[in-house]
């Protein structure tokens, strides 16, 4: 059971406590994104979770399951949230978890408040597990001119012995945008006759950096029309900063995507074949199946809904479609977090 007492204090954004040698920290819910880099930088360590921008508190970021790119690589909040803080809605604390990485005692209460949205409790402070900041950043572009050519060289990524943090799709529309992030002479490859772009980010040092993206770039020899890395500073953080910006959740940024399509890896590309002929913006998580749409036209996408609930039925998954003021989610079912949410309403009144 969680241990429960009386709350007695508002949330704070202090820096708790940080045992740098056991890369761990304990920070208030209230500190932002920003505060917590300019910490760990400190200590040349990280928490590798992207975030559309660095005024979102850690609680925010906690209780909408934020992830980008890197969680190919990384994994999601999941992997580094070991301890938490929260009252819940009679104003009383409760804890769960702790302050060391090996600590696997009762239930991971921590796990069921990330995504939560604060409707199983406001957390307080949070503590996380962290990374070492990595000594490179290297990011590889490969441009392919069918989406044929794409499946296999995803199929063959599955089998290589490199480990990317960050492994993405652009379509053309999108590669207008984010390419040149990486390269601006990349901004010209897009208006060649590509049918899809896979971003791959890689950290580490620079001898591991080189090592994987010559690798891949042998792999994929044969079936991408080019490859291209660039290694410089802060060049996966500035790709990850802005493909968060495009694919970002707050209701706020009504303009940021249409749809969002999670489906099995293997069914990604089948989605971004709809979106190409479409004439959409499309970009994603190869690795993780998870697809932003964008697209002017309300009328479009009602035309592409029918066709993207075939691939969902057919393989799981889902689809959001964002319109002015409302949403459409399929399949229209609760969460495991609303669910449950709605079960204790009705049994506390």
């Amino acid at each position: 059971m969680p241990n429960i007492q009386p709350s007695n204090s508002e949330i704070s954004s202090d820096l708790i406590d940080y045992p740098a040698r056991d890369m761990t920290i304990t920070v208030g819910a209230a500190m932002t994104v920003g505060r917590l880099r300019e910490v760990l930088l400190q200590e040349k360590q990280q928490l590798p979770i992207d975030t559309p921008h660095d005024d979102l508190t850690l609680g925010e970021m906690v209780a909408q399951d934020v992830s980008g790119p890197r969680q190919f690589g990384y994994g999601t909040l999941r992997d580094y949230v070991i301890g938490i803080e929260a009252a819940d809605g009679s104003g009383r604390v409760f804890h769960a978890g702790g302050r060391v990485v090996k600590n696997v005692a009762g239930y991971d209460l921590c796990r069921l408040l990330i995504g939560a949205q604060g409707k199983l409790g406001t957390l307080r402070q949070v503590t996380f597990k962290l990374k070492p900041l990595p000594v490179e950043q290297h990011c590889s572009v490969a441009g392919f001119r069918t989406l044929k050519d794409l499946d296999s060289a995803l199929n063959r990524i599955n089998l290589t012995s490199t480990t990317p943090q960050i492994l993405d799709v652009l379509n053309p529309v999108a590669a207008q945008v984010l390419l040149p992030i990486v390269d601006s002479d990349l901004s010209t490859q897009s208006t060649n006759a590509n049918a899809a772009f896979l971003l791959m980010g890689f950290e580490g040092s620079r001898k591991a950096c080189d090592w994987q993206t010559k690798t891949l770039a042998d792999e994929l020899q044969g079936t991408a029309s080019f490859v291209t890395t660039v290694a410089r500073p802060d060049i996966v953080e500035n790709y990850c900063r802005a493909a968060m910006q495009l694919s970002a959740e707050a209701r706020t940024q009504e303009a940021a995507w249409s749809a969002k399509v999670i489906v099995l890896p293997s069914q990604f590309v089948s989605v971004l074949q709809l979106a190409n002929h479409a004439g959409f913006s499309a970009f994603g998580r190869a690795g993780n199946g998870v697809l932003y749409l964008k697209s002017d036209s309300i009328a479009d996408l009602a035309r592409l809904r029918e066709q993207l609930v075939k691939i969902v039925d057919a393989g799981g998954g889902s689809v959001e479609i964002r319109e002015p003021n409302q949403s459409w989610r399929h399949p229209a079912v609760a969460s495991i977090v609303e669910r449950y949410s709605n079960r204790l309403h009705a049994l506390l009144g």
